[in-house]
């Protein structure tokens, strides 16, 4: 029933991800259309629970933004009300509600409260709100996502001290064929293999790798180097040559193969030196992977005995995985299991490496054998990211930055105007009690003040407004005036499920979070990302 349920994104993320998923706590921090649209996503996913925080009471803006409401919950807790609604899409997860204020946000109680959380996510916090549980979760290293639907304008912000990927699934990923140090036994069966001897039909049935290795071979005596590897154009397209010259006629005439096809179309992708990637090579060379670590997280003790493995080999464990291709079943089966024996004894040795490190630093044996082959299957897509507190970005000088670069990318110029005059908007609640364009005050008489909260962000950066007003568009301070703080049902769906992707890389380790801010402006339907 389980995995009738979860069919769709066990493909995604595999069994072990959605034992992560299944294991996550999720702290949501407010009850507005966006952190319902969040938690829909995340209860859809199979969390195994989640806790709302939140002390405001429905009113009739919420019945315009919020699917979660009805008109019959007007007056009610806010969180109280969409919870029963959040637990009836997925019976399994398990949901709480706290009518907590924003004030004890703040509190030290409260923070120690959100640590016991995978993850927090904050829905429409102001900056400095946001910041400061920043501060404290960042210390403790808990990954948190910083939310907000401000009109049209989506951002969302990440902040975590250390977050590891196990597997980024990347799109297109290398094969690991190892042409140019083939195995033994693959090599022995290759060297066995007499075209000349072969039926017109068992060679258009020979699978694309040995006619690599057959062309390597001439490729080589021709040019007198037992060592030569095409890997230029003008290389390949040589080798390319001495392949089409293995084909042959058939009755008809015809010299079409589906084998020799594929062969040209998989060159490129095949004929690539076996190197360490050199975002791997600084993953190993981290300190947590140093002898003199005493680093027991199980990522960084399975990088430890990868390096061990690499400094022995100089090149990763074999992958094992051979892609389709034309061949009769029995070579075909023959080379699988060739490389498949080589990858589990490659992993058996990292294994080794692995318990090696265990008794090293005193650590439990938590590394099964079948953890770490799965392990040695993505060892190439590896990540290890490191964010910033949302402090980082709070003092608005790296934005600015964004905003004044000469040659700077026109959407995220734009993207970075929203993100200054954002914080400009914050000020303005901070200093006068309410947000722009609300309580009716005329937008020309809002838009004027908020223009002296952007100058006042400026000058505490030590620029010249003189020189940076002239950057922003005439529309950016009446917009944000405009907007009233709203928060669209179309925007805010967007961004929860964006946001609810994210919660799910930080929870299964797997694929890239992002790092660390993204922007999405309504207007032009683009989005930015940005590093703090």
């Amino acid at each position: 029933m389980k995995d009738a349920r979860y069919d769709r994104q066990l493909r995604l993320w595999g069994e072990e991800g959605q034992a992560s998923i299944e294991s996550a706590s999720v702290c949501v921090l407010g009850s507005s259309a966006l952190a319902t649209e969040i938690l829909k996503s995340l209860v859809l996913a199979g969390i195994n629970s989640f806790c709302i925080l939140d002390d405001a009471v429905v009113q009739n803006a919420d019945l315009g933004n919020n699917f979660f409401l009805h008109v019959s919950d007007l007056g009610r807790k806010r969180g109280e009300a969409t919870l029963a609604k959040l637990k009836e899409l997925n019976p399994a997860v398990g949901g709480t509600w706290e009518d907590v204020s924003l004030e004890e946000w703040h509190d030290e109680r409260m923070l120690y409260r959100l640590s016991s959380f995978s993850v927090v996510v904050a829905s429409n916090l102001r900056t400095s709100t946001a910041a400061a549980i920043s501060d404290y979760l960042f210390e403790n290293s808990i990954p948190f996502i910083s939310c907000r639907v401000f009109g049209l304008i989506g951002y969302i912000r990440v902040s975590v001290r250390e977050h590891t990927v196990a597997n980024s699934h990347e799109e297109n990923p290398r094969e690991d064929l190892r042409l140019d140090r083939p195995l033994p036994e693959f090599q022995a069966m290759v060297d066995g293999t007499d075209l000349a001897e072969l039926s017109v039909d068992e060679i258009r049935h020979t699978p694309y790798i040995i006619l690599y290795m057959k062309a390597l071979k001439m490729y080589r005596e021709k040019l007198s180097d037992p060592s030569a590897f095409p890997e230029s154009y003008a290389d390949r397209k040589a080798l390319w040559g001495l392949i089409e010259s293995m084909r042959v006629e058939t009755d008809t005439g015809s010299t079409d193969a589906e084998n020799f096809d594929e062969a040209k179309a998989k060159l490129l992708r095949s004929f690539q030196k076996t190197t360490v990637p050199a975002h791997v090579v600084e993953i190993l060379n981290d300190a947590k992977c140093s002898s003199s670590s005493t680093c027991t997280q199980p990522f960084w003790i399975i990088c430890t005995g990868l390096r061990k493995f690499v400094e022995k080999h100089h090149c990763l464990p074999l992958k094992g995985n051979l892609p389709d291709m034309t061949s009769d079943s029995k070579r075909y089966a023959r080379i699988a299991n060739i490389y498949h024996s080589a990858a589990v004894q490659d992993a058996r040795e990292v294994y080794q490496f692995i318990r090696e490190v265990e008794r090293e630093r005193g650590a439990d044996s938590v590394i099964s054998e079948d953890m770490c082959y799965r392990f040695c299957k993505t060892t190439d897509s590896i990540h290890v990211q490191r964010g910033s507190k949302i402090s980082a970005e709070s003092d608005a000088g790296k934005i600015i930055e964004f905003l004044a670069e000469e040659n700077g990318d026109a959407q995220k110029k734009s993207a970075a105007e929203w993100l200054l005059l954002l914080l400009a908007a914050d000020r303005f609640l901070q200093e006068k009690g309410r947000f722009p364009g609300t309580n009716g005050v005329p937008c020309t008489i809002d838009s004027a003040d908020l223009k002296s909260r952007v100058i006042s962000i400026v000058r505490r950066c030590n620029l010249n407004p003189d020189q940076i007003l002239p950057l922003l568009s005439e529309s950016g301070l009446p917009e944000i005036c405009r907007y009233g703080a709203a928060e669209p049902h179309v925007i805010s769906a967007l961004v929860g499920g964006i946001a609810a992707q994210e919660v799910i890389k930080l929870a299964t380790n797997q694929y890239i979070p992002l790092d660390n801010t993204f922007l999405y402006d309504g207007h032009t339907q683009c989005g930015a990302t940005f590093r703090f």
